[in-house]
Protein backbone atom coordinates (compact mmCIF):
# COMPACT_ATOMS: atom_id res chain seq x y z
CA UNK A 1 0.00 0.00 0.00
CA UNK A 2 1.59 3.49 -1.10
CA UNK A 3 0.16 5.56 1.57
CA UNK A 4 0.37 9.50 1.42
CA UNK A 5 -1.71 12.06 3.77
CA UNK A 6 -2.69 14.48 1.92
CA UNK A 7 -4.05 16.64 4.37
CA UNK A 8 -0.38 16.46 5.82
CA UNK A 9 0.71 17.90 2.60
CA UNK A 10 -1.71 20.65 2.25
CA UNK A 11 -1.31 21.88 5.83
CA UNK A 12 3.01 22.13 5.25
CA UNK A 13 2.10 23.81 2.08
CA UNK A 14 1.13 26.18 4.12
CA UNK A 15 -2.66 26.69 2.62
CA UNK A 16 -6.02 27.10 4.55
CA UNK A 17 -7.76 23.66 4.26
CA UNK A 18 -11.85 23.34 5.09
CA UNK A 19 -13.88 20.45 6.19
CA UNK A 20 -16.77 19.38 8.40
CA UNK A 21 -17.41 16.99 11.28
CA UNK A 22 -19.92 13.70 11.19
CA UNK A 23 -21.41 12.34 14.09
CA UNK A 24 -24.56 10.47 12.18
CA UNK A 25 -22.72 7.16 12.10
CA UNK A 26 -23.58 6.98 8.63
CA UNK A 27 -20.68 5.44 5.81
CA UNK A 28 -23.56 6.65 3.22
CA UNK A 29 -23.07 10.39 5.35
CA UNK A 30 -19.84 10.34 4.42
CA UNK A 31 -19.36 9.33 0.61
CA UNK A 32 -22.09 11.77 0.14
CA UNK A 33 -19.74 14.29 1.62
CA UNK A 34 -16.92 13.07 0.37
CA UNK A 35 -18.40 13.90 -3.32
CA UNK A 36 -17.73 18.05 -2.40
CA UNK A 37 -14.77 19.48 -2.70
CA UNK A 38 -14.33 19.81 1.01
CA UNK A 39 -10.69 18.52 1.70
CA UNK A 40 -11.57 17.03 5.18
CA UNK A 41 -14.11 15.06 7.22
CA UNK A 42 -13.65 14.40 10.88
CA UNK A 43 -15.33 11.51 12.58
CA UNK A 44 -16.42 12.16 15.58
CA UNK A 45 -15.76 9.07 17.83
CA UNK A 46 -16.73 11.31 21.32
CA UNK A 47 -19.85 13.21 20.86
CA UNK A 48 -21.36 10.35 17.73
CA UNK A 49 -22.18 6.82 18.21
CA UNK A 50 -20.00 4.75 16.07
CA UNK A 51 -18.00 1.63 16.83
CA UNK A 52 -14.48 0.53 15.52
CA UNK A 53 -15.82 -0.93 13.64
CA UNK A 54 -18.36 1.63 11.62
CA UNK A 55 -15.35 4.21 12.11
CA UNK A 56 -13.40 1.93 10.03
CA UNK A 57 -16.21 1.54 7.32
CA UNK A 58 -16.17 5.51 7.14
CA UNK A 59 -12.70 6.21 6.67
CA UNK A 60 -12.89 3.39 3.79
CA UNK A 61 -15.89 5.73 2.33
CA UNK A 62 -13.65 8.82 2.95
CA UNK A 63 -10.22 7.29 1.15
CA UNK A 64 -13.03 5.79 -1.77
CA UNK A 65 -14.02 9.36 -2.60
CA UNK A 66 -11.02 11.49 -2.08
CA UNK A 67 -11.77 13.48 1.35
CA UNK A 68 -9.55 12.86 3.61
CA UNK A 69 -11.02 11.10 7.12
CA UNK A 70 -9.61 12.40 10.84
CA UNK A 71 -11.15 10.04 13.68
CA UNK A 72 -11.60 12.52 16.86
CA UNK A 73 -11.14 9.86 19.43
CA UNK A 74 -13.03 9.93 22.64
CA UNK A 75 -10.04 9.72 25.05
CA UNK A 76 -6.10 9.87 24.85
CA UNK A 77 -5.45 6.49 26.49
CA UNK A 78 -2.83 4.48 24.65
CA UNK A 79 -5.13 1.76 23.82
CA UNK A 80 -7.85 3.97 22.69
CA UNK A 81 -5.49 5.76 20.02
CA UNK A 82 -3.78 2.39 18.97
CA UNK A 83 -7.17 0.93 18.24
CA UNK A 84 -8.42 4.07 16.44
CA UNK A 85 -4.93 4.37 14.15
CA UNK A 86 -5.64 0.54 13.05
CA UNK A 87 -8.69 1.11 11.25
CA UNK A 88 -5.97 2.43 9.02
CA UNK A 89 -6.90 6.30 9.52
CA UNK A 90 -3.45 8.52 8.77
CA UNK A 91 -5.51 11.29 10.97
CA UNK A 92 -6.79 11.44 14.10
CA UNK A 93 -7.71 14.40 16.58
CA UNK A 94 -7.32 13.86 20.52
CA UNK A 95 -9.49 15.96 22.95
CA UNK A 96 -8.97 17.10 26.27
CA UNK A 97 -5.56 18.26 26.00
CA UNK A 98 -4.42 20.22 29.15
CA UNK A 99 -0.66 20.14 29.41
CA UNK A 100 2.47 19.32 27.79
CA UNK A 101 2.77 15.82 29.44
CA UNK A 102 -0.57 15.11 27.58
CA UNK A 103 0.71 15.94 24.40
CA UNK A 104 3.90 14.16 24.79
CA UNK A 105 2.02 10.74 25.69
CA UNK A 106 0.06 11.46 22.96
CA UNK A 107 2.79 11.73 20.51
CA UNK A 108 4.52 8.38 21.84
CA UNK A 109 1.05 6.25 21.30
CA UNK A 110 0.95 7.44 17.92
CA UNK A 111 4.62 6.88 16.77
CA UNK A 112 6.24 3.96 16.09
CA UNK A 113 9.88 2.83 17.18
CA UNK A 114 12.15 4.93 17.60
CA UNK A 115 9.72 7.68 18.09
CA UNK A 116 7.22 6.61 20.38
CA UNK A 117 5.78 2.96 21.66
CA UNK A 118 2.88 2.25 19.56
CA UNK A 119 1.80 -1.32 19.55
CA UNK A 120 2.59 -3.29 16.21
CA UNK A 121 0.94 -5.58 14.61
CA UNK A 122 1.93 -5.88 10.56
CA UNK A 123 -1.29 -8.06 10.08
CA UNK A 124 -3.46 -4.79 9.85
CA UNK A 125 -4.17 -2.79 7.03
CA UNK A 126 -1.87 -0.11 8.03
CA UNK A 127 1.03 -2.64 6.54
CA UNK A 128 -0.92 -4.20 4.18
CA UNK A 129 -1.56 -7.33 6.24
CA UNK A 130 2.28 -8.62 5.72
CA UNK A 131 5.27 -8.64 7.50
CA UNK A 132 7.43 -8.85 4.67
CA UNK A 133 8.42 -4.93 4.47
CA UNK A 134 7.11 -3.89 7.77
CA UNK A 135 10.44 -1.89 8.89
CA UNK A 136 9.57 0.31 5.42
CA UNK A 137 5.90 0.31 6.77
CA UNK A 138 6.35 1.35 10.17
CA UNK A 139 8.75 4.14 8.89
CA UNK A 140 6.01 5.62 6.48
CA UNK A 141 3.79 5.65 9.01
CA UNK A 142 5.96 7.43 11.11
CA UNK A 143 6.18 9.99 8.57
CA UNK A 144 2.18 10.20 7.80
CA UNK A 145 0.38 10.01 10.46
CA UNK A 146 -1.18 13.32 11.26
CA UNK A 147 -1.96 13.97 15.21
CA UNK A 148 -4.24 16.96 15.92
CA UNK A 149 -4.64 18.06 19.66
CA UNK A 150 -7.56 19.63 20.79
CA UNK A 151 -7.67 22.24 23.86
CA UNK A 152 -11.06 22.92 25.48
CA UNK A 153 -10.32 24.04 28.85
CA UNK A 154 -9.16 26.83 31.15
CA UNK A 155 -5.95 24.31 31.38
CA UNK A 156 -5.46 23.89 28.17
CA UNK A 157 -5.73 27.32 27.49
CA UNK A 158 -3.29 28.49 30.19
CA UNK A 159 -0.28 25.68 29.32
CA UNK A 160 -0.73 26.37 25.47
CA UNK A 161 2.54 27.96 24.98
CA UNK A 162 3.70 24.67 26.76
CA UNK A 163 1.86 22.15 24.65
CA UNK A 164 3.06 24.24 21.34
CA UNK A 165 6.39 23.38 22.18
CA UNK A 166 5.46 19.59 21.94
CA UNK A 167 7.47 17.78 18.69
CA UNK A 168 5.38 16.11 16.14
CA UNK A 169 2.00 18.24 16.37
CA UNK A 170 0.50 19.05 13.31
CA UNK A 171 -2.30 20.58 14.37
CA UNK A 172 -3.74 22.75 17.54
CA UNK A 173 -7.59 23.11 17.23
CA UNK A 174 -9.59 24.84 19.63
CA UNK A 175 -12.88 23.89 21.14
CA UNK A 176 -14.84 26.81 20.93
CA UNK A 177 -18.22 25.65 22.46
CA UNK A 178 -16.02 23.94 25.38
CA UNK A 179 -14.02 27.21 25.76
CA UNK A 180 -17.08 29.30 26.01
CA UNK A 181 -17.97 27.54 28.84
CA UNK A 182 -14.73 27.18 30.18
CA UNK A 183 -15.19 31.19 30.29
CA UNK A 184 -18.33 30.85 32.06
CA UNK A 185 -20.06 31.56 28.55
CA UNK A 186 -21.64 28.93 27.39
CA UNK A 187 -22.30 29.04 23.14
CA UNK A 188 -21.58 32.84 23.16
CA UNK A 189 -18.80 31.77 20.56
CA UNK A 190 -18.64 35.66 19.49
CA UNK A 191 -18.17 36.99 22.66
CA UNK A 192 -15.52 39.83 22.82
CA UNK A 193 -13.66 37.31 25.78
CA UNK A 194 -13.70 34.49 23.32
CA UNK A 195 -12.88 36.24 20.20
CA UNK A 196 -9.17 37.60 21.81
CA UNK A 197 -8.83 34.07 23.38
CA UNK A 198 -9.36 32.94 19.65
CA UNK A 199 -6.54 35.83 18.40
CA UNK A 200 -4.22 35.07 21.67
CA UNK A 201 -4.00 31.43 20.26
CA UNK A 202 -3.22 31.75 17.10
CA UNK A 203 -0.44 33.73 17.62
CA UNK A 204 1.14 31.24 20.33
CA UNK A 205 0.25 28.49 18.26
CA UNK A 206 1.39 29.23 14.66
CA UNK A 207 4.56 30.53 16.18
CA UNK A 208 5.41 26.91 16.64
CA UNK A 209 5.12 26.20 13.40
CA UNK A 210 2.32 24.14 14.41
CA UNK A 211 -1.43 24.15 12.16
CA UNK A 212 -3.89 26.45 14.22
CA UNK A 213 -7.92 24.96 13.91
CA UNK A 214 -11.12 25.61 15.37
CA UNK A 215 -14.94 25.43 14.09
CA UNK A 216 -17.11 27.87 11.82
CA UNK A 217 -20.83 27.75 12.04
CA UNK A 218 -21.67 30.25 9.72
CA UNK A 219 -19.83 31.96 6.67
CA UNK A 220 -18.94 35.36 9.05
CA UNK A 221 -17.25 33.02 11.31
CA UNK A 222 -15.46 31.34 8.16
CA UNK A 223 -14.05 34.67 6.72
CA UNK A 224 -13.10 35.49 10.80
CA UNK A 225 -11.23 32.42 11.27
CA UNK A 226 -9.03 33.08 7.51
CA UNK A 227 -8.57 36.56 9.06
CA UNK A 228 -7.09 35.46 11.91
CA UNK A 229 -5.18 32.83 10.02
CA UNK A 230 -6.42 29.69 10.90
CA UNK A 231 -5.26 27.35 8.64
CA UNK A 232 -7.89 24.23 9.45
CA UNK A 233 -11.12 25.27 9.80
CA UNK A 234 -14.25 22.48 10.78
CA UNK A 235 -17.44 24.04 9.45
CA UNK A 236 -20.67 22.58 11.56
CA UNK A 237 -21.79 19.08 10.78
CA UNK A 238 -23.23 16.38 8.98
CA UNK A 239 -26.38 16.30 11.14
CA UNK A 240 -26.38 19.81 11.54
CA UNK A 241 -25.95 20.89 7.53
CA UNK A 242 -29.12 18.14 7.12
CA UNK A 243 -31.38 19.95 9.49
CA UNK A 244 -29.90 23.80 8.30
CA UNK A 245 -30.90 22.64 4.71
CA UNK A 246 -34.03 21.76 5.47
CA UNK A 247 -35.12 24.84 7.96
CA UNK A 248 -33.81 26.93 5.23
CA UNK A 249 -35.98 25.38 2.30
CA UNK A 250 -38.73 25.33 4.38
CA UNK A 251 -38.94 29.24 5.37
CA UNK A 252 -38.80 29.81 1.71
CA UNK A 253 -41.75 27.82 0.46
CA UNK A 254 -44.41 28.25 3.52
Amino acid sequence: MKRKNNLKEKLMGGGNIIGTWSSMSSVNSVNAIGLTSLDFIIIDMEHGLMSFETAEKMVLAAEACGISPIIRTYDHYQQTLLRTLETGVMSIMVPHVKNAKDAKNIVKCCKYFPKGNRGLSPYTRVHDYNHLKVEKSTELENNNTFIGILVEGKEGLKNLENISKVPDIDLIYLGLFDICQSLGLPGQINHPKVIEEVKRCEKIISSKGIAPGSMAIDLPSIKFLKDQNYKFIAYLNDAAALKQHYIDILSKIW
